[in-house]
């Protein structure tokens, strides 16, 4: 791989690295605040049961489905770190090897 095929390659690793790594921590938060709102409606929809809480016409409880959320939570997480992998992958690609002064064949 001559420098100029060396240096298209790292700035792709580095520019998908920082792409994937915003999709994934922008997915990971939107999905997440989503979660979190499901969650204190259903809270607050069951407190207005609690007898101290009580309110003279309860909530009734919502009924979501968590698991298409969490999924997408999770592929954000997982997006994340993969784009933190592609961008040490891309600098570890970048970093000059001619200065690499570790000993090749020592026995």
């Amino acid at each position: 791989m001559n420098v100029q095929q060396r240096g298209w390659a790292v700035t792709g690793l580095l520019l998908g690295g920082a792409s994937i790594l915003l999709g994934g921590t922008v997915l990971a938060v939107i999905q997440g605040a989503q979660i979190i709102g499901m969650g204190v409606q259903v809270l607050l929809a069951w407190l207005s049961y609690v007898p101290i809480f009580a309110e003279p016409n309860p909530r009734q409880i919502p009924t979501h489905d968590f698991f298409w959320p969490l999924l997408a939570l999770l592929g954000g997480v997982a997006a994340f770190f993969l784009g933190w992998v592609v961008i040490i992958r891309g600098a570890s690609l970048a970093w000059p090897t001619r200065f690499d002064r570790s000993q090749q064949n020592a026995s």
